[in-house]
């Protein structure tokens, strides 16, 4: 299991309840090559993330089942979060085919022999995302409750093997009766969240991501870039266009929602298109970034442009934090609409809030949890999970709507059927 004489991650701030002691460790500054931005990878492939600790196993004895599940979830969870950056991003599932076809089955291991220069030849790729996870728990009683990762991630230019940029991170969900102060129900939640690994160490990649990508490069879409070819079924391409705000403070928080919806629809069946590649087509358009879309704005004509078959537009309608001394909430909320872009037709729309409570309200176990409670349920890092879950019930509502379903299915065969007539000479 986890490494005897690991240091602990310090925790910062007020313990807020028997849960929910996620204390990232916010390590040294990322290493980024100087220059960087001068000249920056186009395609860029995650490989799989490896473990490293030295397990003290018996002979054919695998590694625990919930470390697998750990170690995948930070790489699709970092890979999610890094699509709307301008990069060109290889799909996991075409880097895992491309090492396998080269090097034989992923879980041999074969490929990580490689040098950089025949891993970027075989993959296609300028530059390559390494994830090694020197430690990871997760455990769980009545007690005492624990998930944590400590991660170092490093991207690497494949012609040269030079390291572009390097991050660690330390990351830990803790709970459990023994942590004392705190609240009855999210006890109880953490309890049974606890016998879910998969939930546990989403929750705490969540958190590792936001810190890994902190001051990660984000450079310009490459001129002539698009977006990857589908895979698979997926023919049907969507832009996601800026979210209006409802107020002018809500500006930053309308961007960093409509990144995470866009990583949250990389499993539906949407080709979702490059954020920068959508912008720069509005903005030459007279979109100013920031504001609302014009409602001159010549949308079919941007359509046309990018190849989108539908948009998704919507709205921040709530955003913020209340506090009324014995209890606080931390709440945000958006308005979805799915367009198809040649017709103007809505073809799925929702609306939703999300909220997280702290206080009385949740039974505090004792007079300093009543008053404590309520001020660290205002944190920051609460309001930013609670985005990342609206936009993924969102998305995953989106996707699994009938109506869209429906419609996707329209479109793919009107794909085919254009794509098998007969040519004109």
């Amino acid at each position: 299991m986890a490494r005897r004489g690991a240091a602990r991650c310090a925790v910062t701030g007020i313990v807020a309840g028997s849960l929910g002691l996620l204390a990232g460790c916010s390590g040294p500054k990322p290493y980024v090559r100087p220059g960087f931005l001068e000249h920056p990878p186009r395609r860029v492939a995650v490989l799989p993330f490896a473990i490293t600790y030295p397990y003290d196993l018996e002979a054919e004895q695998a590694i625990p089942p919930s470390h697998e599940v750990g170690r995948d979830v930070l790489r699709k969870t970092f890979y999610y979060a890094l699509t709307p950056y301008g990069y060109e991003d290889l799909e996991l599932s075409e880097v895992d085919e491309g090492l396998a076809a080269a090097w034989g089955p992923l879980d041999a291991g074969g490929w990580r022999a490689a040098e950089p220069q025949a891993l970027g030849k075989a993959l296609g790729a300028d530059a390559l995302v390494y994830g090694e996870i020197s430690r990871l728990m997760h455990f769980t009683t009545p007690l005492y409750t624990e998930t944590s990762l400590q991660a170092s991630l490093r991207m690497v230019e494949a012609g040269s093997g030079e390291v572009l940029w390097r991050q660690r991170v330390r990351v830990a969900e803790r709970g459990g009766a023994l942590m004392k102060k705190g609240q009855v129900v999210d006890f109880l939640k953490d309890q049974a969240r606890s016998f879910n690994p998969g939930l546990k160490f989403l929750r705490i990649s969540d958190a590792a991501v936001r810190h890994l990508l902190k001051g990660f490069p984000n450079p310009p879409l490459a001129a002539g870039s698009s977006a990857p070819p589908a895979s698979g079924a997926r023919t049907v391409r969507l832009a996601v266009l800026p979210l209006e705000a409802k107020r002018a403070a809500w500006a930053a928080p309308a961007v960093s929602l409509r990144e995470h919806l866009v990583a949250s629809l990389q499993e539906s069946a949407f080709q979702v298109l490059e954020l920068q590649q959508i912008d720069a087509a509005l903005k030459a358009r007279g979109w100013t970034e920031g504001q609302p879309l014009p409602e001159a704005l010549p949308l079919g004509e941007v359509a046309r442009e990018l190849g989108a078959d539908a948009w998704l537009r919507g709205a921040v309608t709530k955003w913020g934090r209340t506090y009324l001394v014995v209890q606080s909430w931390v709440t945000t909320g958006m308005a979805l609409e799915l367009v198809d872009a040649g017709s103007g037709e809505v073809i799925w729309s929702a609306e939703q809030t999300n909220r997280r409570q702290a206080g009385i309200l949740k039974g505090p176990t004792g007079y300093k949890s009543l008053v404590t409670a309520p001020l660290t349920g205002l944190r920051g890092s609460h309001l930013d999970r609670i985005a990342i879950h609206l936009s993924r019930v969102l998305a995953s509502e989106l996707a699994a709507a009938p109506a869209v379903l429906a419609y996707v299915s329209d479109v793919e065969q009107g794909k085919s059927s254009l794509a098998s007539a007969p040519q004109t000479p």
